[in-house]
């Protein structure tokens, strides 16, 4: 008998509903911070968190880049999702700008994920919820 795949599965939430996730997020010094993240896949950053995020959690600071939010400050950050399993280290990015356009759907949401970090997973969803889960290793 095959075990069934671990995943987050999270009911759309928001006006307009959005797909979201929860991840931890994790500082060098093993502090940590829960953030309910609201999934873009048009987005091409891996994760965008707010300057306070980033300023507690970072582990290295990376170069920034422009957007039309403004200047988006890059760091690295330790992102993990303990109910499937995933913990990596990612190259994200601070914007205040963002992060309160993300909380006009839901005030909940503390960011959001884009196509980099969801192309390290399986992720998917229907008409009622979002889910992600590991790669399937071949």
């Amino acid at each position: 008998m095959t075990e069934a795949p671990r995943e987050q599965r999270n009911v759309y939430r928001g006006d307009p509903a959005r797909a979201w996730i929860l991840a931890e997020i994790i500082s060098p010094l093993g502090q940590s911070c829960e953030l309910e993240l609201l999934v873009d896949t048009g987005n091409p950053c891996a994760i965008i968190v707010s300057q306070g995020t980033m300023e507690l959690l970072r582990w290295r600071d990376s170069g920034s880049t422009r957007s039309n939010f403004g200047a988006l400050e890059g760091g690295w950050l330790r992102l993990a999702i303990p109910d499937i399993g995933f913990d990596v280290k990612i190259l994200g990015y601070a914007n205040d700008s963002v992060v309160n356009v993300v909380k006009r759907s839901d005030e909940r949401f503390a960011g959001l994920v884009g196509l980099p970090l969801l192309r390290m997973l399986e992720y998917g969803g229907n008409d009622g919820w979002f889910w992600v889960r590991p790669l399937e290793k071949h």
